[in-house]
């Protein structure tokens, strides 16, 4: 990105326009740089807040154990030291590479200082840096499409957003998916706005814009992201053309390049037992356990069950209402509000369209995820900036604010709407994931709780486990792979694992000591009558309570 941008004087003093009731967008140099006016404070703003959100998501990074899906890729990882990289092949591998070395890079670090980095903080390290550095697209996307102001709101949105900061903090490819997106958003659409005059500079952001979804797709397979980029600047033009110009069509190496950059970081796409598994997986021949627990009610939670069979289609909006900071929240309102009535200007046209297309597709499809909506944060972000710009400019045109008080205006916002939600972030850590706001009445875990929880507690449930129960007794649970780990970290080989959702297992039928680690968020179908029969009949002997809510329980089926 660094080739893109040009750094200068600082720029003057930028006045209210009254009439538009916000802050006038910064006109972009079409020659070259970024911004006419880039200097050395933005960027210094742009490293505060990298360094902010880093630390936000790495600290007590390995507070909370690993989740069934992480250790799928620690898995990987032991797969790949043995040359194997067809491993967890429903996913790319570029994450897994990334978590590949900073597991190397813990080892090298612990055999230099004898210092142990545990495998949950070198796991969920590289989404968590990536997940700070994201701030520097988001902010460069935001203000190729509005200004810098805009710009710096929209990342420190992202930096202290409090949910942005939970998804970073788990080893799922959603984060990565999210840097490359808004990087490659951000080059294509500095290439439409440099005139095809200047074909270097054009050719040079759509190179790097090719590069990015190719990254994009080596990071998760969800490619119609590049679709929605395409479609928008098919309606939408974010330049307009100057009489006897020539033609500006996107050059094939921009195509080709997604397709090298794609294979490079993705080679074992290309290995035929991929596509058997991808085939497989995808037809839903693969799923062990079905459903999903929303508040008191298990639904279906498959793409087969689209659109009316599966979550309900309220699911995001829900999310959107009781885990977004209030403050964030009527931000985004009013800059939603905002933004539909000026979907002529090609800024706001683009985080409608872009959260239109996000939020009513991802609501028909069955299957739903929390983890899914850290690719719409960005777009609620960046509304959310328009709305509190619009509401400094009314502000200061009804106080009819000098430049001076204009200043204050806008420091009281950055106050009130950045650095609140920021607090709240930093108060709720590391259990990020469990916030909600006044309209969720304190119900933390129970509208999501497989989301958020993603097994918390469960690492302190088999602990206990481990340390009470005799010889050979069995431990029941839903997390093979985690249980595992923990049963060897523990120095329990001996105890007998089995999946609660397994055909095999019948509570009812049990002779042995057996030890059941109940979670609420991972009722299924297949397991919720041996639930109720365990509640009902067998004896709780541990909770694991986190903030207050049940993460994890603990029964046996014989009184100790």
């Amino acid at each position: 990105m660094a080739s893109d941008i040009k750094l200068s004087s600082p720029a003057p003093a930028v006045e209210i326009d009254p009439r538009k009731g916000r802050w006038p967008a910064v006109e972009l140099d079409r020659r070259g740089g970024l911004l006419a006016t880039l200097d050395w404070s933005v960027v210094g703003t742009l490293a505060i807040c990298v360094v902010l959100g880093l630390g936000l998501r790495i600290s007590n990074l390995n507070a909370i154990g690993f989740a069934e899906d992480e250790m799928n890729k620690l898995d990987a990882i032991h797969a790949y030291e043995r040359g194997d990289i067809s491993a967890n092949a429903e996913h790319p591998m570029l994450m897994k590479t990334l978590i590949f070395g900073s597991v190397k890079a813990a080892s090298v670090w612990h055999n230099l200082t004898g210092r142990a980095v545990s495998d949950e903080f070198a796991l969920r390290l590289p989404n968590a840096i990536v997940g700070a550095l994201t701030a520097i697209p988001l902010f460069l996307l935001t203000t190729a499409y509005f200004d810098r102001w805009t710009g710096l709101l929209a990342a420190g949105f992202w930096t202290f957003g409090i949910n942005a900061i939970a998804l970073n903090r788990v080893g799922k490819e959603d984060t990565l998916l999210v840097l490359f997106m808004l990087c490659a958003f951000y080059f294509y659409v500095r290439a439409k706005q440099i005139s095809p005059q200047d074909e270097p500079a054009r050719r040079r952001n759509y190179i790097l814009s090719g590069i990015s979804f190719g990254l994009m797709l080596a990071s998760k397979y969800f490619p119609h992201y590049f679709g929605l980029n395409a479609l928008f600047h098919h309606k939408f033009h974010v330049r307009k053309r100057q009489p006897g110009e020539p033609g500006g069509k996107t050059p094939r190496i921009f195509y080709l390049l997604i397709l090298v950059a794609f294979l490079l970081a993705n080679p074992a796409v290309l290995l035929p037992q991929v596509w058997d598994y991808l085939n497989a997986y995808t037809g839903e021949r693969l799923l062990v356990h079905t459903g999903y627990l929303f508040g008191d009610h298990l639904y279906k939670n498959n793409f087969s069950s689209t659109p009316f069979w599966g979550t309900p289609m309220y699911f995001y909006l829900l999310f959107m209402a009781i885990k977004i900071p209030l403050l964030v929240l009527a931000s985004f309102l009013v800059g939603l509000l905002v933004s539909l009535k000026r979907w002529r200007h090609t800024g706001h046209a683009f985080v409608v369209f872009m959260f239109l297309f996000w939020i009513v597709p991802y609501s028909l499809i069955g299957g739903k995820w929390l983890r899914y909506s850290l690719a719409l944060l960005p777009f609620v972000y960046m509304i959310a900036a328009v709305g509190v710009m619009t509401l400094v400019g009314f502000s200061s045109e009804f106080l009819k604010a000098s430049r001076e008080t204009a200043a204050v205006v806008a420091a009281a916002a950055v106050i009130v709407f950045i650095l609140l939600p920021g607090w709240t972030a930093y108060a709720h850590g590391p259990h990020y994931a469990l916030y909600t706001n006044a309209l969720g009445a304190g119900r933390d875990g129970y509208y999501f709780p497989h989301d958020e929880f993603y097994d918390d507690g469960l690492r302190e449930a088999i602990k206990f486990v481990s340390d009470v129960a005799p010889q050979h007794s069995i431990i029941a649970h839903e997390t093979p792979a985690v249980t595992r780990y923990y049963l060897a970290r523990f120095s329990r080989p001996d105890l007998n694992s089995q999946v609660m959702s397994s055909a095999d297992f019948d509570p009812a039928k049990l002779a042995s000591p057996t030890f059941i680690i109940v979670q609420r968020g991972r009722t299924y179908f297949e397991n919720r009558d041996k639930l109720e029969f365990i509640r009902a009949n067998f004896k709780k002997v541990y909770e694991v309570k986190v903030t207050g809510a049940t993460a994890a329980e603990v029964f046996v089926n014989q009184p100790q």
